[in-house]
């Protein structure tokens, strides 16, 4: 699974770059036989060993611009799950835009006083890069409340920050279909799903971001990515509520058929780092090691 593919480097969140994503696609379409999840049948996954899908989050115009043309070459026909509000404003994820703006804010600080933050995070320094890669991880961890009141003190704090237009359209995204593309739901909003007990706002991702798919491109997503790969019982529910058949996380680690279910379907994601670390990703290494060294994890 990939999210961003471009040959511009970010202190925060690096995208993945382009000639590595080629060896990538190149390794796994020798390796494996590259199937588009929508179009094959689960029972059939069951039955092979070396099956592999191809997945985008989000809808970043570098998807189409670097991704597609290198998927093209190997002939290989990925899924993309695109957050309908930011292709209908062009406006970047929450997390792009919170890693953009603490890199480009002209204010030299950040005072974020609330009782929920750690108090190293009270008072974030701009320069202290290490010190700001922290503020994201913890936002995942709390409430999607408590989440945004951080977040629009954050915002009032830069707004000064103009932010890069590096969404596709529904015109771009579209162009994927044609090129034989699956295009899937990744919600509204890319809120976390599983941080909030407001039903009402879980519903509405899900069936708002159908329903806009739905009409501006013909047919009905049949899979939810869930973003940031936040979910709980209640948002597979209401997935299967909202006329979802299959529901993605992000749990780093290889697709069973035969164990996991359907509205937790598992996800290996490719970072930017060395092609030995990648290779071991795609083989599941990293996290066999990990499990190794942390039992129960």
């Amino acid at each position: 699974m990939f999210h961003r593919v471009h040959p511009e480097r970010d202190q925060l969140w690096d995208p993945m770059d382009v000639p590595l994503f080629e060896k990538a696609i190149k390794y796994i379409s020798n390796k494996f036989d590259v199937v588009c999840f929508e179009e094959t049948d689960v029972s059939t996954l069951a039955k092979h060993q070396r099956v592999a899908t191809v997945m985008f989050d989000d809808g970043y115009l570098d998807n189409l611009e670097y991704a597609a043309p290198i998927l093209q070459k190997y002939n290989i026909k990925a899924s993309f799950y695109v957050a309908t509000n930011c292709i209908n404003q062009n406006k970047p994820t929450w997390t792009y835009e919170l890693d953009y703006k603490l890199q480009h804010a002209t204010c030299a600080a950040l005072e974020l006083p609330f009782e929920y933050i750690a108090e190293p995070l009270k008072s974030v320094q701009l320069a202290d890069i290490d010190t700001v890669a922290k503020l994201k991880p913890a936002l995942k961890k709390m409430s999607y409340e408590y989440r945004s009141k951080v977040l629009d003190s954050i915002h009032a704090q830069t707004a000064d920050v103009e932010l890069p237009k590096l969404m596709m359209n529904w015109q771009e995204v579209q162009q994927l279909k044609n090129a034989g593309h699956y295009i899937g739901s990744h919600s509204v909003n890319h809120y976390m799903l599983g941080t909030t007990d407001n039903q009402e706002l879980v519903a509405y991702e899900l069936q708002a971001s159908a329903k806009t798919i739905q009409e501006e491109l013909g047919h009905f997503p049949t899979t939810i990515s869930y973003p940031i790969g936040s979910y709980n019982h209640t948002t597979i529910e209401l997935s299967k509520e909202a006329g979802y058949t299959r529901g993605l996380a992000t749990k780093q680690k290889r697709y069973h058929p035969d164990k996991d279910p359907i509205f937790e379907v598992p996800r290996v994601e490719l970072y930017n780092e060395s092609w030995p670390k990648t290779k071991m990703r795609i083989h599941g290494v990293v996290e066999q090691i990990k499990r190794i060294l942390k039992p129960g994890s």
